[in-house]
């Protein structure tokens, strides 16, 4: 699989969800680094990268979902300027997580699935229509 996002181009996408287990570990700075290494030599195609979710499954008085919060800025403000990663926040209820909060539920692992078939879709559809410049 590692030689094959060599191959890919800007009419396809990788699809990356980040960083609940670096924030969790506080470890956000290796996980954003090895992010911005993997998303920095993959400039051949798109990369659509979730931002991390909020936590269900601890305490609210933690401050783990304010971590994630802090984590998410910092993605948003180092990947805006690259054209070929979009940086997706993924807002999910308590609902869309299983009894004990930790894992997504069947309802909640939909929900994401058609976030990212939507972000795929524009991206496609904005891929269609850069306009062809000829001398």
């Amino acid at each position: 699989m590692y030689k094959e996002i060599f191959t890919l181009t800007k009419g396809d996408a990788v699809v990356i969800w980040v960083g609940l287990n670096d924030v969790h570990k506080n470890e956000t700075s290796t996980g954003r680094k090895h992010l911005k290494d993997f998303i920095n030599h993959r400039s051949n195609t798109n990369i659509i990268a979730l931002a991390a979710p909020e936590k269900h499954d601890l305490q609210e008085t933690l401050s783990i979902n304010n971590e994630v919060q802090v984590y998410n800025r910092k993605l948003h403000k180092i990947f805006k300027a690259m054209d070929n990663v979009k940086i997706i926040d993924i807002n999910l209820n308590r609902n869309n997580f299983t009894q004990h909060g930790l894992h997504l539920n069947t309802a909640g692992k939909g929900r994401v699935a058609e976030i990212i078939v939507k972000n795929i879709k524009q991206l496609m559809d904005k891929t269609k229509n850069i306009p062809i410049i000829r001398d």
